[in-house]
């Protein structure tokens, strides 16, 4: 018979102990790198359209919002389209910590958006007769997948999950969002600049 090895002294099995605890807790990290997404926040007489700066309860059809890391308050939108173009600009200053858009699906109207829903979950329709809120060509977001393709058969257009939408498909030129957002005729600094005012002064220290 083979030696038996003598068992780890208390103190080395406290050690291991320490050691796959830490090690439990990285693995932990690395299913949620940044922490709990923050929930949707409800339309107030206050939220104002990041592009536009228009109040958007005065204005109708589904909406965006986009929380970023480093901002107490989401960005609002007043047409998804220009959220998911947001999304799709090469480059932010500010990381995005989730992203929503207003459900079209079951008993939602134009006036009457439904809940949010997390943006990569929707399926939207795309190239349909429906206008945003800005009157302009509209990415319309629906939870169902089944209720998106009834609004193509009706309203035209394709339907697309939030994968499929391409960067050109965001893009596009639709007279909702500038051409500066698109990255064309100014430079990103605007964005940057308007993104640091919103996060409020810093404190020195």
């Amino acid at each position: 018979m083979g030696r038996m090895k003598p068992p780890l002294p208390r103190r080395c099995r406290r050690n291991l102990t320490v050691v796959l605890c830490a090690l439990m807790a990285l693995a932990g990290c690395r299913e949620e790198p940044g922490g709990v997404a923050p929930a949707p926040v409800e339309l107030t007489a206050d939220a104002a359209g990041y592009y536009c700066q228009m109040t958007l309860l005065d204005h109708i059809g589904p909406k965006g919002q986009i929380h970023l890391d480093g901002l107490s308050a989401p960005l609002f939108f007043a047409q998804v389209k220009d959220a998911i173009a947001y999304l799709h600009m090469p480059e932010q200053s500010h990381a995005v910590r989730a992203s929503y858009v207003q459900d079209m699906s079951g008993t939602a109207t134009w006036s009457a958006p439904g809940a949010w829903v997390p943006a990569e979950q929707a399926y939207y329709v795309i190239g349909s007769d429906a206008s945003g809120g800005m009157e302009a060509a509209e990415f319309v977001p629906f939870a169902i997948q089944d209720d998106a393709r009834a609004f193509a058969r009706t309203h035209g257009g394709e339907v697309r999950s939030f994968s499929q939408i391409s960067r050109a498909d965001a893009l596009a030129p639709s007279g909702a969002v500038p051409p500066d957002a698109a990255g064309a005729g100014h430079d990103k600094d605007d964005i940057a600049g308007r993104l640091k005012a919103l996060s409020g002064p810093r404190r020195s220290n």
